[in-house]
């Protein structure tokens, strides 16, 4: 189907296209599937970001994990097709697809903001780059507002995904992207056993198939991360998915990890402070700090359990 070179495309101009996967006079269906838990200081932005596009049709699928706050009256205001699993965010997101009748789904996170009304319609036009898309993947911002510790985190990862589209490395085209259903269904749908780094999974398995991934820059806004406290706590949630599978499951190794924490953190906060003037950077050493704690003790915390047994 595609060739390593051309894997993922940035920002292709549409006089460039040659597929017709979607006709721009009519288009598909979309399917958005969000999974939830305690999610009602992000929700209702979310599906009324997604409710004011301008879109002929469209269907929003949350799947709850057993929500104990206000998130699922807030859901029924948008939509009555609401499920239930209390799995793995693996296994949440696969029974959203399993119930999206949309030919294309959006697998966004219950903290994603769409930033204007057209934006749905121009990106689903995407798909038309090849008749080998399988995902249109955009950029993720901070909200304006954001805090420090959100921006800080919404900088970083953007800088180090930007390295790894010019150097092609690792799997691309993850989660808060558009994907065709019947490509998802090729790959065996989402594996149910995982819970952070399930993107990483479909996304290599996407690549395997000889799939296409369109990057583009009209971006998403990102409303996560709040806190210190969150961002910690969800480090050490990846940390148990990482110390267990291997940094395989993002098509990276311990080197690219080492060089993008350290190498790339360190010339991203140079850039971030000197030329952005950005002081959210300064939180950067002490992520990256925390991070490598939450890793380090719970890689040791395994091989004694291990020991033990």
């Amino acid at each position: 189907m595609s060739s390593r070179e051309e894997y993922i495309v940035v920002n292709p101009p549409f006089d460039s296209f040659r597929g017709e996967t979607v006709d721009p006079e009519n288009p598909p269906p979309v399917s958005f599937c969000i999974p939830t838990k305690n999610s009602r200081d992000t929700l209702r932005a979310c599906l009324q970001s997604i409710a004011a596009q301008e879109y002929p049709e469209i269907e929003i699928v949350i799947v709850d994990g057993g929500s104990e706050d206000e998130t699922l009256e807030i859901a029924r205001e948008y939509t009555d097709r609401i499920y239930f699993d209390s799995g793995l965010l693996g296994s949440a997101r696969q029974t959203s697809v399993e119930h999206a009748r949309g030919d294309i789904v959006a697998l966004f996170d219950s903290d994603i903001v769409i930033p204007h009304k057209h934006w749905l319609r121009s990106a689903v036009r995407y798909f038309n780059y090849d008749s080998a898309v399988s995902t249109v993947w955009p950029s993720c911002l901070a909200p304006v507002n954001a805090s420090r510790t959100a921006k800080m985190y919404r900088n970083f990862s953007n800088y180090v995904v930007e390295d790894r589209i010019r150097k092609r490395r690792g799997a691309l085209g993850g989660g808060n992207a558009l994907f065709l259903k019947r490509c998802l269904t090729e790959i065996g749908g989402i594996d149910r056993s995982l819970h952070w780094g399930e993107d990483f999974d479909w996304a290599q398995k996407l690549k395997e198939r000889g799939f296409l991934v369109v990057r583009i820059d009209d971006h998403l806004h990102h409303d996560t991360m709040r806190s210190f406290s969150e961002l910690m706590k969800k480090q050490f949630v990846g940390a148990r998915t990482f110390t267990k599978t291997g940094f395989q499951l993002m098509s990276l190794s311990r080197g690219d990890v080492l060089y993008e924490n350290v190498v790339l953190g360190m010339k991203g906060l140079m850039k971030g402070l000197c030329v952005d003037r950005d002081p959210s950077w300064l939180l950067l050493p002490p992520f990256v700090m925390m991070r490598a704690l939450a890793y380090g003790y719970t890689y040791v915390s395994r091989r004694a359990a291990a020991e033990d047994v």
